[in-house]
């Protein structure tokens, strides 16, 4: 079961009874302290929709390819670089990838791969 996030105006018993209600929309904004928007948009997902979802992301934009992951884990066993030092290096041909993302990449499970 998921938590309600910290900075919802509404719970879900809240969100249901706005769902059910056919109170006019400025009465249950007035009521529950929130625009007369999210009283329609609660109406407009209706009863099987009023739980909190995942605000996690469903894809990670700055997650590295497989050739970018093998490029870094290669090149520091190669060179045996320190993060700083290899994070300086790969920016000149993987500008995108920057140190918190070098750094993830190392960490990883591909890159103990080769490790005893």
């Amino acid at each position: 079961m998921l938590a309600i996030h910290p900075q919802a105006r509404t719970t879900p018993a809240v969100r249901i009874e706005i769902a059910r209600s056919r109170e006019p929309t400025g009465v249950l904004a007035r009521r529950f302290g929130v625009s007369t928007e999210m009283i329609r948009k609660w109406r407009k997902r209706g009863v099987q929709e009023c739980q909190d979802r995942s605000s996690r992301p469903h894809k990670l934009p700055w997650k590295a390819s497989g050739e970018e992951r093998a490029i870094v884990c290669a090149l520091r066993q190669a060179t045996g670089f320190p993060l700083d030092d290899l994070t300086f290096v790969v920016a000149h041909f993987l500008p995108h990838l920057n140190r918190d993302a070098v750094y993830r990449i190392l960490k990883g499970p591909a890159s103990r791969m080769g490790s005893p």
